[in-house]
């Protein structure tokens, strides 16, 4: 079943000259999809992830998820769609840093819906933070953070997943663990599409691409 699909996807930023880090981007994400996009820092990975995301929106091209042309959509819709459908693992922590962790997870599961308490102490758990659920996220340690956006980006368990450089400040235990965690989704039958320079996490996954000079190149 296809999740998404991105057909000749241009994005350009005018830093006093125009970059464009993504020149024609075609790419299909369908369910069970575990696709590494792998390149070195600076040449527009994240920036793939933000278009893929509804987070930023492309120059040209066009942008479909679950067949639906985002064009089309309403702002409201389209941050309906990213808080019903798309999990994040960003980089950057997004933790609210006046709540505990736990209270981040349940804002995440949004506002007047049902609370599933169940499954924020199984992911708690699975990323090795029950006993940090009443910690601020500035109470955490880097490592730490990284895991408790893990816990967010899956826990209402999103029909696609984006993750950018999710090993980053983890150890091999839990570098090996995050990775775990993606195959397990995309098993479940989700989209995983996660960027990355390092080729030892990148040889998971299903699909291997490389950015180059814009352009997604199929590297197997």
């Amino acid at each position: 079943m296809q999740i998404c699909k991105l057909e000749h996807i241009h994005k350009d930023y005018r830093m006093g000259e125009i970059v464009s880090p993504l020149k024609d981007i075609t790419l299909t994400v369908n369910s069970g999809d575990f696709i590494a996009v792998e390149g070195p820092s600076g040449i527009g990975k994240s920036t793939l992830l933000y278009v893929m995301g509804t987070l930023l929106q492309s120059d040209a091209g066009s942008y479909f998820f679950a067949e639906q042309d985002l064009s089309r959509m309403s702002d409201n819709q389209r941050s309906e769609l990213r808080a019903k459908k798309i999990g994040f693992l960003f980089q950057d922590s997004t933790l609210i840093q006046a709540l505990t962790l736990r209270e981040n997870l349940i804002f995440s599961q949004g506002v007047g819906g049902k609370k599933d308490m169940k499954q924020i102490d199984v992911l708690l758990e699975r990323f090795g933070l029950a006993d940090r659920a009443d910690f601020f996220p500035h109470q955490l340690s880097g490592g730490q953070r990284r895991r408790a956006m893990a816990a967010r980006a899956l826990l209402h368990k999103p029909a696609l997943i984006l993750a950018d450089e999710p090993t980053n400040d983890l150890d091999e235990h839990w570098s090996v663990e995050i990775i775990k965690a993606l195959q397990e989704e995309a098993a479940r039958g989700a989209g995983v599409v996660m960027v990355t320079h390092n080729s030892q996490w990148a040889q998971f996954a299903t699909r291997r691409c490389r950015l180059e000079d814009g352009k997604l190149v199929d590297m197997e």
